[in-house]
């Protein structure tokens, strides 16, 4: 039999790095613009997540620190036995929240590093980013979406659901006719989508950088 502690440790309670990659980014983004998107958001969360379970953690730590000074000198703080037993409760459920926060905090870390790594080698690719790139990137983007959403309705309905005409009818007017004539040819379209294979670029290790250093440069 093994322990709980040795069976929490192969506990992973985020994302693996497999769906981060495939279920998170590339299923999210579907061109490269996308996909950078896509890390970027997932990464702007980890950075707010992770400046915000540091700060709970230093928090954690001058409790755990004024509890145990008060329980040590429980006479100087005039406490009873009933005082001194709540105290003693209260610190160890505080030391149990500094143990979760590591964890969180572990598991936070890891997930940030995979979508910073995500976001670096798409950046390398993207460039430098205009307002008038950004918009062309974007019409790209959505173009590919609205395809496979498409795609996805003739596999699975046999059929255009009402979402997708209604997002096709709301673009420019030449995207429109394209992404009509497009779907209209739905063996093509699930040819297409079957086909295309759009995968995340070659991503660089990054288990020396400092985490701490990064968060704080914004």
């Amino acid at each position: 039999m093994y322990n709980l502690e040795d069976l929490f440790k192969d506990n992973q309670t985020a994302h693996s790095q497999f769906q981060q990659d495939f279920f998170i980014t590339t299923r999210s983004g579907g061109t490269t613009y996308g996909m950078y998107k896509q890390s970027l958001r997932e990464l702007y969360k980890r950075w707010r997540g992770l400046k915000e379970n540091y700060k709970e953690k230093e928090l954690l730590e001058i409790d755990i620190d004024e509890l145990t000074h008060k329980v040590e000198c429980y006479a100087k703080y005039d406490m009873d036995e009933w005082d001194l037993k709540r105290e003693k409760v209260n610190l160890k459920n505080k030391i149990y929240s500094l143990q979760e926060m590591n964890k969180s905090i572990d598991e936070t870390e890891r997930e940030f590093k995979r979508f910073y790594q995500q976001a670096c080698a798409l950046k390398s690719q993207i460039g430098e980013l205009t307002d008038e790139k950004r918009h062309k990137l974007d019409i790209m983007m959505w173009e590919h979406k609205i395809k496979e959403m498409a795609a996805l309705d003739y596999l699975a309905n046999g059929r255009i659901t009402k979402n997708v005409l209604e997002l096709i009818l709301c673009t420019p007017i030449e995207l429109r006719h394209n992404l009509l004539l497009e779907i209209k040819q739905h063996d093509k379209l699930i040819q297409w989508v079957e086909d295309y294979n759009h995968t995340l670029p070659e991503l660089k290790q990054i288990q020396d950088i400092n985490l701490p250093k990064l968060l704080q440069e914004r």
